[in-house]
């Protein structure tokens, strides 16, 4: 008896490699951002409550044009030129730009058009935080 072949499925490690490369794009992303806000804003030093930050503003980072909106501990900033928009929300500890969680996670994705459920974003988090350590 010949055995019969199985389709062939993606697997789980080859999705989290590709979540992965989209971290390392993300921390980059939140580095530049925090840089650019930091150079802008320098009175904004309250990284704790973000007291002394403004409501909202616009950068521009390697040409592109960023508008962000504080809210809670955080700001999330909407790349508005180029298109596509991207999302990046650094919803708390705005002064840690590595920090990834699976919320940041999945609304950068989502703004790359690349849905992903929070069981995903969470494991590909983890994955990621092994991988760094």
């Amino acid at each position: 008896m010949l055995p019969i072949p199985m389709p062939e499925m993606p697997s789980l490690e080859i999705k989290l490699s590709k979540y992965s490369l989209q971290i390392h794009e993300l921390i980059s992303l939140q580095h530049q951002l925090s840089l650019a806000f930091a150079r802008s804003y320098p009175q904004a030093n309250d990284f704790i409550s973000l007291l002394n930050f403004p409501q909202s503003g616009a950068l521009v980072v390697d040409g592109q044009r960023w508008n962000f909106v504080k809210h809670g501990l955080g700001l999330r900033f909407v790349r508005e030129e180029p298109v596509p928009q991207l999302v990046v929300d650094m919803h708390d500890q705005f002064g840690d730009y590595a920090k990834v969680d699976w919320w940041r996670l999945t609304l950068f994705l989502e703004s790359l058009g690349i849905p992903i459920e929070r069981i995903e974003a969470e494991q590909a988090v983890i994955e990621h935080g092994r991988d760094v350590h």
